[in-house]
């Protein structure tokens, strides 16, 4: 809290610094008599108006108010809002990229080089199946838990809506979330909720039904 109370202050300061006046000019040369500058250093001047802030408790309810709605936004961070699934769809997706630049090893032995295409899937193993589904839908929720609990380490619980701090503390494990709906896209996903799991070389994408259960 010590570390955010800080970054705070150092963005309020931002804050403060661009409110400030500035006034730009040309140089018009000398046309009176000189007298020394009388305005007080800048940040002084920020300094003054933080400690006045500060002394009449304003710093802190807006240093409280930022806090609390950073945590807001980390506890339902932007995701994805799909329909829920009405008929069971099966699709298979190559995952393979193609690499921006060279992907060089330990030894400097380059792996790929750039404009490379590289399937994940033909150097290692997807672990767990993945299960997307919307932590704002009840019977989602119900089923992917019912799911998810039973054999743990073979499933990996993603949510692409909701809390998943809140359903990770409710279920006692950690919960994903897919940020941004990357995987949804990235996989052409249109309805939840889906399983994800390894078919060889591609990825088996399967949307299906809360009523279906898992295949």
């Amino acid at each position: 809290m010590r570390t955010l109370v800080g970054s705070l202050r150092i963005a309020f300061s931002a804050v403060l610094i661009a409110c400030s006046e500035v006034v730009v000019g040309e140089d018009l040369g000398v046309v009176g008599p000189l007298y020394p500058i009388a305005e007080s250093d800048f940040l002084a001047v920020i300094e003054s108006r933080l400690s006045a802030l500060a002394q009449s408790g304003e710093l802190g309810r807006l240093e409280q108010g930022m806090a609390e709605a950073a945590v807001a936004r980390a506890g339902a961070p932007r995701g994805a809002t799909l329909p829920r699934a009405t008929l069971p769809r099966v699709r298979l997706v190559d995952p393979s990229v193609v690499v921006p630049q060279d992907i060089v090893g330990a030894d400097g032995v380059v792996l790929h080089a750039a404009g490379t295409r590289v399937n994940p899937l033909a150097h290692m193993v997807l672990s767990r199946r993945l299960v997307l589904f919307d932590g704002t839908d009840a019977r989602q929720v119900a089923w992917a838990e019912a799911l998810t609990s039973a054999a743990s380490t073979l499933w990996k619980p993603v949510l692409t809506a909701g809390s998943p701090f809140a359903l990770g503390e409710r279920w006692g494990r950690w919960v994903y979330f897919d940020q941004g709906g990357f995987l949804v896209q990235r996989l052409g996903i249109v309805a939840l909720p889906a399983v994800v799991s390894q078919a060889g070389e591609r990825l088996r994408i399967e949307e299906l039904p809360v009523e279906e259960g898992a295949r």
